[in-house]
């Protein structure tokens, strides 16, 4: 019984869903058509009104002094002009059937002429009411059709407003009377009501035959879909016509389902490395999802394309792959670095290897891609750690080596000073020594901060004070030199725990840098934000960009393109930061060039460890 009520109520959902988009079409049609007779009889009318204006060759002053009747009384002007005009409108009313045209003329706020004179000569010498929409027409000088009860009745009305050197001396006017217009919708409605139940019953009869079809076709696939559950080797049998690309479907589902369950599938699918199998035409027949990842392309968009088609952009890959397939030659630990931008600098190592068969017979090629960029990474991060390391140790033996030979050259050449009459020649050059020394004494004090930044004692510190204090120190520097400083701190920042005078290095490096790249001003924009975890310090300048290849190399020691620079600002300035757990970053922008600080957010419970320890103290 459920099963027949299922049925009845299918058939009659179908029955509805065919009949209900005929019915709903309809009636937009039978809508749009209605506008569309109502419009192209509104353009009709307009046409013949602008006929009007066309053949109206004189207005109508003129052909009352033609006739020697200006001064004439009203109803003798009303009269002349229509015995010039009637023949006029007769004609166009002859060759337009069922339309009503004529002349108002403002002047003598009358109807001067109405054909067929027949039928409407008894509204000569009319005026229209006050609300009569032809007023509008001759104040506004617009065209207007308007529908209602007017002077000849229930009609739908174009006037044109007649517009002689620059005045308008009245209008003219086409109208059909609405009751012929509502005869050509009756007949129009009868035809498509008539259109319409034909199509319903039509419908209606496809929507039984096709319901019957359909049942046959379903308890079949039923019957298939029963046997799968249990056997995925069974296949249906192809079904005529359309209904066989569901049977095939439906067969490739099932050998799809029961390839992946095999064991070697399933394995490939878990491993972190790439697997990409070729047969021996190129084809790709096997895409893991770790191959997915690695080159953003889902196995539906790989699998059954060329390898060619698919890294067309990748010659390192492509090569590999040809020299297994085409070669017998295997790859071992090539590196393969994608062209694919969107997905960031990557580093692939690929291993090859030809695929056979249990006879030994050859089937294609294998890759097994492994994704070392993280590896990569680490690598030249270990790397710069121990050339860092290296480099400030020995800047650390320099600078205490250096430290006692300057403190004495700068004693003798001030004893030596001391010992010259004011104004002696060899004056100047012991001043020179003394302020060599004091140079090389600046050096030496950064060698040392750079070789031991964290010897400082870290405190939590407002990085929006820091900033304050940094930029005091610098901008009066920078506007004497034509430079506009811009501050933008977020309402709420973290603290960071650091010593505010190694941060303030920090800092004062960066703007110095900033200053120095623009000798003829410019403005430096420092942006300050955060959140619970980290704050970051944005300072960019609009100066020129650094080179690509100097971008990398900035903040190695001894690095600089500027001839006076040691090289050890930004050096000293990242290895401070490090020390403090957080980067530091320098990359161009459009509006110039953009140096980045994040420092990890100081955690409360160290904040009121270091209070405690202060107050202990």
């Amino acid at each position: 019984m459920k099963a027949y009520l299922y049925r009845i109520r299918f058939v009659a959902s179908v029955i509805a869903v065919t009949v209900l988009p005929i019915l709903v079409t309809g009636a937009v049609l039978l809508r749009a058509a209605e506008q569309a007779l109502l419009e192209e009889k509104k353009q009709k009318l307009i046409a013949v009104t602008e006929q009007l204006d066309y053949v109206l060759s004189k207005d109508f002053d003129a052909m009352l002094r033609e006739r020697g009747m200006q001064a004439a009384p009203r109803e003798q002007q009303i009269e002349a002009l229509n015995r010039a005009l009637a023949p006029l409108t007769d004609r166009l009313a002859a060759a337009h059937p069922g339309i009503g045209v004529g002349y108002y003329a403002a002047g003598l706020d009358a109807i001067v002429t109405y054909g067929p004179s027949e039928e409407m000569s008894r509204y000569v010498g009319k005026s229209i009411p006050p609300d009569h929409p032809g007023r509008r027409v001759m104040r506004d000088g617009v065209v207007e059709v308007a529908v209602g009860q007017q002077v000849r009745g229930n009609i739908m009305n174009a006037m044109h407003p007649l517009t002689r050197n620059g005045r308008i001396i009245g209008y003219a006017w086409a109208n059909e009377l609405m009751s012929s217009i509502d005869v050509q919708l009756a007949g129009m409605r009868k035809s498509i009501y008539a259109i319409l139940g034909i199509g319903c019953m039509v419908a209606a009869a496809a929507s039984g035959l096709l319901m019957h079809r359909l049942e046959v076709i379903l308890a079949e696939i039923k019957a298939g879909l029963r046997r799968l559950r249990f056997d995925l080797s069974f296949r249906m049998k192809r079904l005529d016509g359309e209904p066989g690309e569901i049977s095939d479907a439906i067969n490739k589902l099932a050998s799809d389902l029961q390839a992946s369950r095999s064991h070697t599938e399933t394995i490939v699918q878990s491993m972190d490395s790439g697997i990409v199998a070729l047969d021996h035409c190129g084809r790709i027949t096997a895409w893991n999802d770790a191959a997915a990842r690695m080159t953003g392309l889902a196995a539906e968009q790989a699998v059954g394309q060329t390898y060619t088609d698919i890294f067309a952009e990748e010659e390192v890959l492509v090569a590999a792959l040809t020299d297994a397939l085409h070669h017998g030659r295997t790859a071992r630990d090539a590196e393969w670095r994608p062209a694919r931008r969107e997905r960031g600098a990557q580093v692939v190592n690929v291993t090859t290897s030809i695929w056979r068969g249990p006879a030994g017979e050859v089937l294609g090629a294998i890759a097994v891609l492994d994704d070392r960029t993280e590896w990569k990474r680490m690598e030249a991060k270990l790397a710069q750690a121990k050339r860092l390391a290296v480099v400030g140790e020995l800047a650390a033996s320099i600078a205490h080596e250096v430290r006692n030979p300057l403190t004495s050259i700068k004693a003798f050449a001030q004893i030596l000073e001391e010992e010259w009459p004011p104004g002696h020649d060899n004056r100047e050059y012991t001043g020179i020594i003394v302020e060599e020394v004091e140079r090389l004494n600046r050096f030496a004090d950064e060698l040392l901060l750079f070789a031991r930044p964290n010897e400082e004692r870290h405190v939590p510190s407002s990085v929006c004070d820091v900033l304050d204090q940094t930029l005091a120190l610098v901008e009066p520097g920078m506007a004497r030199q034509g430079i506009v400083v811009e501050k933008t701190y977020a309402a709420s920042l973290p603290a960071v725990l650091a010593s505010p005078e190694l941060l303030k290095q920090v800092f004062l490096n960066i703007l110095i840098n900033a200053q120095q790249a623009m000798p003829n001003g410019g403005s430096v924009r420092v942006e300050a934000e955060g959140d619970e975890r980290e704050a970051r310090i944005y300072v960019t300048n609009d100066g020129p960009p650094i080179a690509e290849e100097h971008l990398l190399s900035v903040f190695d020691p001894f690095f600089t393109t500027k001839p006076a620079g040691t090289g050890l600002g930004l050096a000293i300035s990242q290895r401070i930061v490090q020390a403090y757990g957080g980067q530091i970053s320098a990359r161009n922008v459009p509006e110039g060039v953009r140096f980045t600080v994040t420092l990890p957010a100081t955690d409360r419970k160290e904040e009121e460890d270091e209070k405690t320890g202060a107050a202990g103290r």
